[in-house]
């Protein structure tokens, strides 16, 4: 009878076996040891499965449980599949960590559960600790952190430094005459602590614009960054920088008016002195705030994040005082000069190799992209080069008297007006109507030698067609953008986009982009057509708004949901219609970094 029993009870047993869930390893791969605070956390497992089997996709669930008491991520992303193959799997789990995330480590416990091929059911486990903190990309409660930890005094400090930093590269240098012509007519004569004084009044009209932009950046203004890269301020600066180079030039001398300096105390009063001094570096800080636009941009993104203006004005105040101690000291230098015998005709060389800087700064920030088109640009530059060659003194008279210096500069202006002539003649070649004649004659040449030097035979008819139907199409020359223009109804068309991510599980890149704007051609030049980039865009919906045109109501209002202080700003929305303020890049952002940046998002 219990024979019986048993053998009538085996069918339940042996159901009863089936259904209990075979126990699986998982293995971290690799090792996540430190998450970064504003950016996705990415688990990746390698799991063992019974031999032969794989992975099916129904009922694959990792959860992840964090330690007690504690929630530091947000609603995860669906788990997903990675490589597999017999015995073995790669699945990925990720969810976002909060901009609002303090350093600290963590404990994690990940469930697994899932089904093989055959229907077996599988379980897992894996614990481990993780540490948490920000990563080299700033953000507004990195700098909070920062100054709640280490203190205001050291957080303005190293402001002062990079500030000093920046008085160090050649986009002061232009200033230093304007600040010797401004400051050192009005020092002579009258000590070290006139110059003192009148250079310290100089830097801080120049660092109060610094100020100002930092506070509207953070607080009423969008797009302060941005406009100083336009055309209405490049130009004026431009042709700023032209008219104080004839000053260097000998061609007048820069001072305040007379009826100013009558009017405010007299010839050379104290009271018109500071003031003309004030303006002027006021002046000089926009003449100098696009060359130092990278960093100033970033510091400006960095600050506009907190949302804070008095710490904004702050923070560029400082940073705008010690990229101004080149300058103090240039302008507290001349006070000494004035009681010294003239320096003579050095003192004239060196005015007019500052003349030049001038005009060098000048052409700088006409450059193509920015202001001037290259075919026009190019051909300027070498006429703007056999001018300089002739004025250094390619032409000029040696006799035996002459010293080394004569000579040297002879030899110096010879050198640039024959790289002139050859610069003049080649960039018309490539760009202006040299370049156009030349391909209008000689189109069939032009377009062999193209033939040539590609190493290509030239193309059959045939052959084509034929590869047409093989090989796959080829891969965009660059990003495909679906683009948008100010007044063409945004915030709807970002509404649909948003819901078609989601549907489809794509997340959106979107480059706010506009005509005047520099870096944002720079990206299209140097970024989005760069074929990693492209290849990684294809997973991507890509949208590029243009906000050219001056902001209305709805682009104001897009501009603040996505945090755009100045353009350009590349913004991600992930798959699950959440925008990635954390993962925002303003500026100029290189390739590889873009890259990156990209395949982060999920």
């Amino acid at each position: 009878m219990r024979i019986l029993l048993f053998i009538l009870s085996l069918p339940l047993l042996l159901g009863f076996a089936s259904v209990q869930a075979a126990d699986v390893t998982l293995v971290p791969d690799p090792i996540t040891e430190q998450a970064e605070i504003g950016k996705n956390l990415v688990y990746r497992f390698q799991v063992s499965l019974p031999a032969g089997s794989t992975l099916a996709n129904d009922g694959l669930s990792l959860a992840a449980e964090p330690g007690e008491g504690e929630d530091f991520f947000s609603t995860p992303y669906p788990t997903k599949i990675i490589s597999q193959e017999g015995g073995s799997a790669l699945i990925e789990w990720a969810a976002p960590l909060p901009e609002t995330l303090k350093p600290a480590e963590h404990q994690l416990k990940f469930v697994f559960s899932g089904k093989s091929s055959s229907g077996e059911a599988l379980n897992g486990t894996w614990s481990g600790a993780l540490k948490v903190d920000f990563g080299e990309g700033w953000s507004a409660n990195k700098i909070s952190n920062f100054i709640e930890e280490r203190g205001m005094f050291l957080f303005l400090l190293l402001l002062f430094g990079f500030g000093l930093l920046m008085s160090l590269s050649p986009c002061i240098y232009p200033m230093i005459p304007i600040t010797l012509a401004v400051i050192g007519t009005q020092s002579k004569e009258k000590g070290i602590m006139h110059g003192l004084v009148m250079s310290l009044t100089y830097v801080i009209g120049m660092a109060l614009v610094y100020a100002i932009i930092g506070y509207l950046s953070a607080t009423v203004a969008s797009g302060i960054t941005a406009f100083m890269q336009s055309p209405v301020v490049m130009v004026p600066i431009a042709l700023l920088l032209i008219v104080l180079s004839f000053s260097m030039f000998g061609a007048y001398e820069l001072q305040a008016p007379q009826f100013m300096r009558d009017k405010l105390g007299g010839a050379g009063g104290n009271r018109s002195g500071l003031l003309g001094v004030f303006v002027m570096g006021m002046v000089a800080g926009l003449i100098a705030s696009p060359c130092v636009g990278p960093f100033l941009g970033g510091l400006l993104l960095m600050l506009s994040t907190t949302g804070d203006g008095l710490l904004a004005f702050i923070s560029l105040f400082t940073f705008g005082m010690g990229m101004g101690v080149l300058l103090i000291g240039v302008g507290t230098f001349p006070a000494l000069l004035g009681s010294m015998p003239q320096a003579g005709g050095w003192m004239e060389s060196l005015n007019k190799g500052m003349g030049l800087l001038l005009v060098g700064m000048a052409l700088y920030f006409l450059r193509p992209g920015s202001v001037i088109p290259a075919n026009y640009f190019y051909p300027l530059i070498g006429a703007v080069m056999v001018l300089v060659g002739v004025f250094v003194g390619a032409f000029e008279n040696l006799g035996s008297e002459s010293g080394w210096w004569d000579k040297t500069r002879k030899a110096l202006g010879i050198l640039t007006l024959v790289s002139g002539l050859i610069f003049f003649v080649g960039s018309n070649l490539q760009y202006g109507f040299l370049g156009q004649a030349w391909r209008s004659v000689l189109p069939e040449v032009t377009a062999v030698t193209q033939i040539e030097h590609s190493g290509q035979e030239a193309p059959n008819t045939q052959l084509a067609e034929a590869a047409a139907t093989t090989v796959p199409a080829p891969l965009p020359k660059k990003v495909q953008w679906e683009k948008i223009h100010t007044g063409e109804n945004v915030q709807a068309f970002l509404d649909l986009k948003r819901a078609e991510a989601i549907a489809s599980g794509k997340p959106i890149i979107i480059d706010f982009w506009a005509q005047w704007c520099v870096y944002c051609k720079k990206l299209d030049k140097k970024v989005w057509n760069q074929p990693e980039v492209v290849a990684e865009s294809l997973r991507f919906i890509t949208i590029k708004i243009d906000a050219t045109k001056a902001d209305d109501d709805e682009m104001s209002a897009i501009k603040n949901e996505y945090k755009v202080p100045g353009l350009p700003l590349v913004a991600f929305i992930d798959s699950r219609g959440e925008i990635l303020y954390g993962s925002g890049q303003g500026g100029f952002t290189p390739a590889p970094e873009m890259l990156k940046i990209m395949k982060s998002i999920r």
